[in-house]
């Protein structure tokens, strides 16, 4: 019989640890701090104040407070992080709250296993939150954004773009996103949320957004999932471009804050492959708003399924087409559906 005992026996009986209990990282915790930048409160909207912190692998955040600051009041470090958290923040006069741009000729900081979660910022100008390149495996949760009333062109409360993927967002809230300075004979930009070609499984839950200058919930994205959304007040509620899936989203009342483009409560766009599914929508528009409740101003034909629909928009159409006609299948068929708009057609 052999005398060798094995790494096997040895951790077996607890005298080895296993590698992965001796793997944990440290992690470092900020809390409790008031950050002030140098950003000033009037300015043109572009102007920076400064980064507070370079956010780096297995960090907390935790408690603190971020005023006056530029383009990341939380930056990424350059280099890649992994496994960042911060939580139960608050900002004000930021140009953006957290950006993972880099800067010079840095490789591409990607964001990996993060949580961002019960944040307020207010007075933003640029956005609360973009996230860029490969950034992935993330959940932004109970995070609410208040716009600057100067925020400046292209200004979004949550932005992904690049290939950021597996991103969820969780009761998020994105308000008064618009761009100021525009000519009224320009389209006025401002998001509540978006997402880009390139972005992939991106998940909204619970999620709100209002009195934006375009889009409510714009997104590009492949195979997009929203559910117990709420859009209001936004030039068009939903901006839909590629696929995906919607499970009872709100949507009421559309208001255009000025430019070109209509109003919409649903809003498709894009080219070939295009297929939404649209499970139980919710719309509701006060008696006068002429929003079309689904607009479609594609290059090819999109495909929609409409299951279960609860419209009530009497000043509205249903249905106006500015392209190749549609492909609109309803369950169960459109006549019991409970539908009342003004007209079928726009």
């Amino acid at each position: 019989m052999s005398s060798l005992i094995t790494r096997r026996q040895l951790v077996a009986a607890g005298l080895v640890m296993p590698m992965a209990a001796r793997a944990a990282p440290t992690r470092r915790i900020i809390e409790g701090q008031r950050f002030t930048g140098t950003r000033p409160l009037v300015n043109d909207g572009w102007l920076d104040g400064g980064t507070a912190l370079l956010a780096e692998s297995y960090t907390t955040i935790r408690n603190c407070t971020f005023d006056n600051y530029g383009n990341g009041a939380i930056r990424a470090a350059q280099g890649g992080v992994d496994g960042l958290v911060v939580e139960d923040c608050s900002g004000s006069n930021l140009f953006r709250f957290f950006e993972n741009s880099t800067w010079d000729s840095s490789p591409a900081t990607v964001l990996s296993n993060f949580v961002f979660r019960r944040i307020t910022a207010q007075k933003i100008d640029r956005g609360m939150i973009q996230l860029k390149y490969g950034s992935n495996k993330g959940l932004i949760e109970d995070c609410i954004a208040l716009a600057a009333d100067d925020a400046v062109t292209y200004s979004v409360g949550f932005a992904l773009v690049g290939e950021a993927s597996d991103i969820q967002y969780r009761r998020c809230e994105s308000h008064r996103f618009f761009e100021v300075g525009r000519k009224a004979s320009q389209y006025w930009n401002g998001d509540g949320f978006s997402d880009e070609r390139g972005n992939a499984r991106i998940r909204y839950h619970g999620c709100v957004a209002t009195q934006n200058a375009d889009g409510g919930f714009d997104t590009k994205s492949e195979g997009v999932y929203l559910a117990e959304c709420k859009a209001r007040g936004n030039k068009r509620n939903y901006r839909l471009w590629n696929t995906g899936r919607l499970e009872h989203c709100q949507s009421e009342t559309p208001v255009s804050r000025g430019g070109i483009g209509g109003t919409a409560h649903f809003s498709f766009h894009g080219g070939a492959g295009s297929h939404y599914v649209i499970s139980r929508p919710y719309v509701r528009a006060t008696a006068t708003n002429a929003s079309p409740v689904f607009l479609f101003e594609t290059t090819e034909p999109v495909v929609v399924d409409i299951y279960d629909a609860d419209i009530k928009a009497l000043g509205a159409p249903l249905i106006v087409v500015n392209g190749p006609e549609p492909v609109i299948n309803w369950y169960p068929a459109r006549a019991s559906q409970k539908i009342f708009v003004k007209t079928e057609r726009g």
